[in-house]
């Protein structure tokens, strides 16, 4: 097959779209892949069996109106390249990564020359919309981006979400046909994420965060919480990854007098790195807020990472979280309570022997979630007669 990977993302650091392309590259396939540009990164590069093509900066900032501008401009320069490339090489399917959902609509002439259109709905819009402007289900904004979801799916031949809470509200909500829908999951590749044995060089209790660095994901709650922690255990906190939040969380650390104990990377990273950083850790912490997304639709990626690579967690008590993962997997605390956040790290740290079962716990979930499984779910999609094929069988799993 001849794929096209179409994302407003960059692609260093995506791990999923890495993944699919891995996936792909794993069976012979040719992909290529249209996403953003980071600063230093070549317009283009030769992938193993492919080409990526970096169009544009990604914008950052707090205008709605740029965030528009610059969804626009991708779209028009999006649509321009794989109109030109499908006249030149035919693709059979284009894989198209929300947000925007309405991206799937750049691929309009690839799909009326035969190609299948896939897409991945990574988050749900109008959850984020109502999580972000505390709107409510019958807002216009909320309405018209359930429209553009709905005319999305119509358009696309096929839906890709993270979660089954997510399937139920694309179905219920937004009027997709549920045996439209696939739940694949943000499980890590075998060929990304590599446990490693990673030597512990100080008696220091070591906690790790990566990932976006966002005010929704709780970063100040973290640092808070790492306040209270410092004179009860001899605990650092490694902070890896950027985003908008970055200023006000180093601010934070420093009004906290925290800087010998919170470390930052201050930059994004390839994902390939990530068990580096992460198999010599102690604890994995996540900070999510409770809103409508984090609560009910946004599984926590680096959850399933910490998990995969055999580190405990520590994590809020949220619905989606809890749908998949019992008290002996997760050490839990009551969404946004710094003081049960704190007390969870140090519990964890007097007790070893908890934290190694609660890791080993928490690792069933990938017995009832195959990664390898998943992946041949995926390839059998993409295939001509895969979703036909496929229908009951994405029922039975809903």
């Amino acid at each position: 097959m001849n794929v096209c990977m179409l994302a407003y993302a960059h692609y260093i650091n995506d791990a999923r779209i890495k993944s699919y392309v891995r996936t792909l590259e794993s069976q012979g396939h040719r992909v290529d892949v249209i996403a953003l540009q980071a600063d230093g990164e070549a317009a283009v590069q030769a992938l193993p069996a492919g080409t990526i093509f970096r169009i544009m900066g990604k914008y950052q900032g707090q205008s709605t109106l740029m965030y528009f501008w610059s969804y626009l401009k991708f779209f028009v320069k999006s649509f321009v390249l794989l109109a030109r490339r499908s006249f030149r090489h035919h693709y059979d399917v284009v894989h198209v990564h929300n947000m925007p959902n309405a991206l799937v609509f750049a691929a309009a002439v690839p799909r009326m020359l035969g190609a299948r259109l896939m897409l991945d709905v990574h988050d749900l819009m109008p959850v984020n919309y109502m999580a972000k402007f505390d709107a409510g289900e019958n807002d216009l904004p909320v309405r018209l981006l359930k429209i553009e979801q709905r005319l999305s799916g119509m358009f696309a031949d096929h839906l890709f979400c993270a979660d089954d809470n997510q399937q139920d509200y694309l179905a219920q909500h937004c009027g997709v046909p549920r045996q439209k829908i696939t739940v694949l999951m943000n499980l890590p590749n075998v060929e990304l994420f590599k446990p490693l044995t990673m030597e512990k060089k100080s008696e220091v209790f070591r906690i790790v965060y990566h990932g976006t660095i966002a005010h929704r994901l709780g970063i100040d709650l973290i640092v808070k919480a790492m306040a209270r922690v410092a004179d009860r255990i001899p605990a650092e906190l490694w902070i890896y990854g950027s985003g908008d939040y970055l200023p006000e969380a180093l601010a934070l650390t420093s009004q906290l007098h925290l800087e010998v104990k919170v470390h930052f990377s201050r930059t994004f990273f390839p994902v390939e790195q990530i068990p580096e950083m992460v198999c010599g850790m102690d604890l994995g912490i996540i900070g999510n807020r409770r809103n409508l997304a984090c609560d009910r639709y946004m599984l926590p990626v680096k959850l399933l990472e910490y998990v995969y690579l055999g580190v405990p967690v520590v994590a809020p008590r949220l619905g989606v979280i809890n749908r998949y993962f019992d008290d002996t997997m997760i050490r839990y605390y009551d969404p946004e309570n710094v003081e049960q956040m704190a007390d969870s790290i140090v519990e964890l740290f007097h007790d070893r022997e908890k934290r190694e079962g609660q890791a080993r716990a928490a690792a069933t979930f990938y017995s009832k979630h195959s990664i390898q499984a998943q992946a041949e779910r995926y390839l059998e999609l993409l295939a001509p007669t895969g979703v036909s094929s496929l229908r009951a069988g994405t029922e039975r799993h809903a």
